[in-house]
């Protein structure tokens, strides 16, 4: 198998990865929000396992990339050389979409212009709005795993994941529902008066 081919199933295999840990948060925020706390414990501990899973597997690829396997040509049956290095889909190169962190802020400024919460697709409406001169081709491309989602909403779930976990939006809202907390309502409006802090604050740093 190709350098690039070993590269490109473990990046499928993160891709699933991700795919999975973000469904069992949704999971464990809906089990929040129905006040069962001990199987979304349980559920976050699997989330856990998941994760140094996935840790494990980034080792893999590091560890895959530091031993430059030379590239192995494949002879055809009439003996020529295949050389269709890109028949293979290619992961798609960082920076190309929006990153969850991008989404920090416009998630927030969203769910104020909708009076502090949402259901879901509304947010989204709105997000997609505030972000109609960032959003890219890429953003809006399939994931591999799920061909019915998109790229940019996924990485809003991740950016609305990180925001109820540091108390930002609140983890106790109804089935299907978003809502600003205290907390996020400040954040915002001191954001408001500083783009640095846009930058900063909403960008994880």
């Amino acid at each position: 198998m190709k350098e690039q081919g070993v590269v490109t199933a473990i990046d499928n295999l993160l891709n699933e990865i991700d795919t999975a840990i973000s469904a069992l948060n949704e999971q464990g925020a809906q089990l929040f929000s129905e006040g069962k706390y001990d199987r979304a414990r349980t559920l976050l501990n699997k989330v856990e396992s998941i994760s140094g899973f996935r840790g494990k597997v980034l080792c893999l690829k590091d560890h895959w990339k530091s031993l430059r396997v030379p590239r192995v040509t494949k002879i055809t049956p009439g003996g020529k050389a295949d050389f269709d290095e890109h028949a293979r889909t290619q992961p798609l190169k960082p920076g190309l979409r929006t990153s969850p962190e991008g989404f920090r802020y416009p998630v927030l400024e969203a769910l104020d212009r909708l009076g502090g919460a949402g259901r879901v697709r509304d947010v989204f409406r709105v997000v997609e709005e505030v972000m109609a001169d960032r959003l890219n081709i890429y953003d809006y491309q399939p994931l591999p795993s799920d061909p019915n989602s998109v790229r940019w909403k996924t990485a809003v779930h991740w950016a609305r994941h990180g925001m109820v976990q540091e108390g930002l939006l609140k983890a106790d809202s109804s089935r299907g529902i978003w809502e600003l907390s205290d907390a996020g309502r400040e954040a915002l409006r001191r954001a408001r008066d500083n783009p640095d802090l846009q930058r900063t604050l909403f960008s994880g740093g």
